[in-house]
């Protein structure tokens, strides 16, 4: 039976994709998980413990998180966990794994954008590669201005929806 896990954090390492010869494509990289904790009496934040996993995605949900994400972004990741026992010369560890099912940016620090992959290329992956200078990713549009509440463009679609006055 599989344990199924979400975990938040920090991605430590760049996204690499595979493609094996007859198998499916895949995407790995290692997370890091931390506690971070409020101490009301000397009212400071304190670190806890780092968790670190294995992040594996496959198929589709591969080339989409190899296009989405770099190292350093803050994500949620939900999946069956997996631990496997090791050994090489001479040293024992276990492996922490999780087989994602679903990998999203973790907006509670930034925002993000969708661009549904239909829309790209039919289904597939985006039609260029994620940049890695630190530029916005493929398809993700950057955040709209804020405008004041109640400031209108006297946009509104046909159905009477005003997208400004919709975040208020």
């Amino acid at each position: 039976m599989a344990q199924h896990i979400s975990v938040i954090g920090q991605i430590a390492t760049e996204p690499k994709l595979f493609t094996p010869a007859g198998g499916a494509e895949f995407c790995t990289f290692r997370l890091a998980s931390s506690d971070r904790r409020f101490d009301a009496e000397t009212k400071e934040w304190s670190d806890g413990d780092t968790n670190w996993f294995t992040i594996n995605t496959f198929r589709g949900l591969a080339r989409h998180a190899k296009q989405s994400f770099k190292k350093g972004d803050r994500i949620v990741v939900a999946g069956r966990l997996r631990l496997r026992d090791w050994e090489n010369e001479g040293k024992r560890g276990t492996a922490v794994e999780v087989d994602a099912e679903g990998v999203g940016h973790d907006v509670r620090f930034g925002v993000s954008g969708f661009l549904k992959a239909s829309a790209v290329d039919g289904g597939g992956a985006a039609a260029e590669p994620a940049p890695s200078d630190g530029a916005a990713h493929v398809g993700v549009a950057a955040p709209p201005e804020p405008k004041a509440v109640g400031a209108t463009s006297g946009a509104t679609s046909a159905d009477g929806f005003t997208p400004e006055l919709a975040s208020v």
